[in-house]
């Protein structure tokens, strides 16, 4: 078991079975371990001493060139890290705490030196994960997959079903999906849900329970990269918003799915007033951008979220900036300054106001209230209108 202090007590992982918790002082004392110094002050959870996960992309390369990708993934970004330089990186967080990286890209399987980074992120103490398209995969290459604690390849729809990419990607995702279960790899899929891919989820839903991935995990449309010019048009509407989380239920019941929603939905669920007690004990948060998580592109520049503008800060002054960097300090602390009706909602604690880069791309204001929460929505339908010209 590995383990970390925090103020509230600390955060232990297990990868048999996989699992990261956040526990109090005294469960800590009950397995062995010795009071920490930060049990000097408050008990509730703030500023953690590092992220728990960081989201890496290893390269920009990408053959796949889809519309609505998040980092205009093609080429490779300039000053792209070698393989020294992104092992000094995978051992600087290490060192900082980090529990997990998640490999991505671009297409990850584009970097010759993929598998030597995801050893050497185990060696270091560091479980790796991985986001693939599946276009590269082969029974060789999935065999390799075991070295990494969970694969998820990317998949909008099923065969025929409107969704984000080409036509021919769903059989080359389906071809890699039964490679990677026949090498007994864990592997779910990571499916964008926007307004045209969001019908058919129930056949995607019903895909998974047949063919035995052990988690979909539904990412919100983000206005990013090639995504942004055409979020407006592309983007869940907000009755769709509103049944979103009552689908997922019934969908997730009907078929024996592991369904997942990314922080962005946090909204979207707490639309429908779930018990918060039960959020808190199962970590479903919204923005944890620059505390639970961090993005990074492959040139080593960290970013809040990989969805938000790169911060001056590179992963090799993480250690000094972490506590000390005002970019990161701001991306904390939306949940104190938000704006009705984030202000007064039960479940600002929890959701942060939203998405802040859905904010920041269609308001100009990284700090507003996500425009397409339902609650926020309904609150400017409901707002006195000022009145026109006479």
């Amino acid at each position: 078991m590995k383990y970390r202090y925090e103020t509230f007590g600390g955060i232990i992982a297990s990868d048999a079975p996989p699992f990261l918790a956040f526990v109090d002082r005294q469960y800590m004392r009950e397995q062995g371990l010795a009071d920490s110094p930060l049990w000097s002050g408050s008990e509730e959870i703030g500023v953690l001493c590092a992220p728990t996960e960081v989201h890496l992309s290893v390269t920009n390369r990408c053959p796949s060139g889809c519309a609505h990708c998040y980092m205009s993934a093609g080429e490779a970004d300039e000053a792209e890290l070698s393989t020294d330089a992104f092992k000094e990186a995978l051992g600087a967080l290490a060192e900082l705490g980090v529990f997990h990286v998640a490999m991505g890209g671009g297409e990850a399987l584009a970097r010759e030196d993929l598998f030597e980074l995801a050893a050497y992120a185990r060696e270091v103490g560091l479980v790796p994960n991985l986001t693939t398209s599946g276009h590269l995969m082969t029974p060789e290459v999935a065999e390799r997959m075991t070295v990494f604690g969970q694969v998820n390849v990317s998949m909008d729809a099923v065969d025929g079903e409107p969704g984000y990419r080409a036509p021919s990607h769903f059989g080359k995702a389906d071809a890699a999906l039964t490679m990677l279960l026949s090498a007994g790899v864990p592997t779910g899929i990571n499916c964008v849900v926007g307004r045209r891919s969001f019908d058919a989820l129930p056949k995607l839903f019903e895909y998974c329970g047949s063919k035995g991935v052990n988690e979909l995990e539904l990412l919100r449309l983000k206005p990013a990269g090639r995504g942004g010019p055409t979020y407006s048009e592309e983007k869940t509407t907000h009755e769709q918003n509103k049944r979103l989380a009552p689908l997922l239920e019934t969908l997730g019941n009907k078929w024996q799915v592991v369904a997942k929603i990314d922080c962005s939905f946090v909204p979207m669920l707490a639309y429908h007033r779930p018990d918060k007690e039960v959020l808190y004990r199962l970590a479903t948060f919204g923005c944890e951008a620059g505390n639970v998580l961090l993005g990074g592109r492959s040139n080593g520049q960290i970013s809040g979220c990989s969805f938000l503008d790169g911060t001056c800060v590179s992963v090799f002054e993480l250690k000094e900036a972490w506590h000390a960097s005002e970019e990161l300090k701001r991306l904390r602390g939306f949940a104190a300054t938000m704006a009705e009706p984030c202000a007064s909602c039960h479940y600002l604690d929890i959701c942060k106001g939203g998405c802040h880069a859905v904010s920041a791309y269609v308001t100009g204001d990284i700090s507003a209230p996500d425009p397409d929460c339902p609650f926020v929505v309904e609150f400017g339908e409901s707002a006195p209108k000022a009145a026109g010209p006479t």
